[in-house]
């Protein structure tokens, strides 16, 4: 059966544990939210203010700054053009609009009639806002043509409170008109069916840190000076795990339970709390589970998931390890206790009577247990602060760095990072795992 969190960080305030649930990494294609390693590589956005409100000036008045009004006969290529001209001016207005915080100018690109696009858009405006965004870009597209109106599938990334970050790369799809040599936007929607990113689809209040950015639904506003202090807390341990430079900033979503299910595809196994999702190569996005909001253990449960992002982070996609991540974001959730005080010493003492001593076997799969599952967890935290103590905390993270940002698999990295086979720390790990279970 599920146990409870450690005693190591209780609220005296609380009576009872709660039952834990556990984090877990996904990587995604940001263009098409399935379970596989993101190929994207990661770029830095940057928005340079003059140049925008040069595109914002040029509004409806497009007509002689480029492209050709079309003729009759002209190529799919020259109506394109003029029209993409056009919709990258009403998209500056849009973006001017939203880092000014106008929400009638972010709207007024729209259609009046298109009722749908200006209640999605307006919801979008307001959580980017109360998100504290500070730059936003897209990338490169091209319309096609429907009928009398255009299609174009845009590609986004916010940046909340600083103006650089990571890509996102988030879709969204619309169609726009072109009126009296002037875009319209008649149509907009997320451009993932299953499930973006909280602040595309759903009402959020949040609050900003030096480190984070927690958001959550109106649902849990008061909880907000909360979720900020353990995340903040949360980072400056996570931070001491990346992997390079750690993130500018970590976004953290917390879902009640209608949103958990629905928030970047949701669908994930019983004993998941929380995750960290890999939008793109070096961009994590946070999603904890609101049913175990302040229960004792947010604070595990933060540090967890932000040590992914961090130490993961720029990695190429690889997720071959599952015991190397896990067990490094459970040696930064412990923050220093001792092993002798990691609550599932009973359930790791149980599974290893008939483990077969591979690390590389032991992650669970979506309908294992959940006593199983706080086994193999144990399994892997044990491991890594094995590796830690053994080696020390340079080599266990240059390990760490050529198994999943290198994609070397462990018997060539070891020897260079550790100084001795993979065979030789495989077996000095699982010893330590069986003598500590004991």
């Amino acid at each position: 059966m599920p146990y409870p969190y450690p005693t190591l960080w209780p609220d005296p305030a609380l009576l009872h544990r709660p039952r834990r649930r556990w984090g877990r990494v996904i990587a995604l294609v940001a263009t098409g939210l399935t379970l596989a390693c993101a190929a994207a590589g990661g770029l830095a956005v940057v928005l340079v203010p003059p140049v925008l409100e040069q595109l914002a000036a040029a509004g409806g008045g497009t007509s002689g700054t480029g492209a050709p009004s079309p003729r009759p006969g002209d190529p799919l290529s020259v109506r394109q053009a003029w029209a993409k001209e056009r919709i990258d001016a009403a998209l500056a207005v849009q973006h001017k609009a939203l880092l000014g915080g106008d929400e009638r100018g972010y709207l007024s690109v729209v259609e009046p009639t298109a009722t749908g696009a200006l209640d999605g858009l307006r919801i979008q405006f307001r959580s980017l806002r109360a998100m504290q965004v500070a730059a936003w870009s897209d990338r490169g597209y091209q319309p096609s043509p429907t009928g009398d109106e255009w299609t174009v599938r845009l590609s986004s990334t916010p940046c909340f409170v600083v103006p650089t970050c990571p890509e996102s790369r988030t879709p969204a799809v619309m169609r726009w008109r072109i009126e009296d040599d002037r875009a319209v936007m008649v149509h907009w929607e997320p451009g993932e069916k299953d499930g973006g990113p909280p602040w595309q689809t759903d009402e959020l209040v949040a609050l900003a840190g030096a480190r984070t950015v927690v958001a959550t639904t109106p649902v849990y506003a008061r909880q907000l000076p909360t979720l900020l202090r353990e995340a903040e807390n949360a980072a400056k341990v996570a931070d001491r795990y990346a992997v390079g430079t750690a993130p500018v900033r970590y976004p953290v979503y917390y879902a009640d339970s209608r949103e958990w299910e629905r928030w970047y595809g949701g669908k994930l196994p019983d004993w998941v709390g929380g995750y960290a999702l890999q939008v793109t190569a070096d961009r994590y996005e946070l999603v904890l589970n609101g049913d175990y909001l302040l229960q004792a253990g947010l604070g595990e449960l933060m540090r967890h998931e932000l040590t992914h992002a961090s130490s993961l982070a720029g990695s190429s996609g690889g997720y071959g390890a599952w015991w190397l991540v896990e067990g490094l974001a459970e040696e930064a959730a412990m923050n220093g206790a001792q092993p002798a005080r990691y609550p599932a010493l009973d359930e790791v003492r149980k599974f290893v009577k008939t483990w077969q001593r591979d690390l590389a076997l032991i992650a669970p799969e979506d309908d294992t247990p959940d006593g199983e599952v706080a086994a193999r967890y144990g399994v892997a935290y044990l491991a890594v602060h094995r590796l830690v103590a053994r080696f020390g905390f340079a080599k266990a993270m240059a390990f760490f760095k050529n198994v999943l940002h290198q994609r070397r698999e462990p018997a060539l990295a070891a020897p260079e990072s550790l100084g001795v086979s993979w065979a030789v720390a495989q077996k000095d790990l699982a010893d330590y795992v069986r003598r500590t279970a004991r």
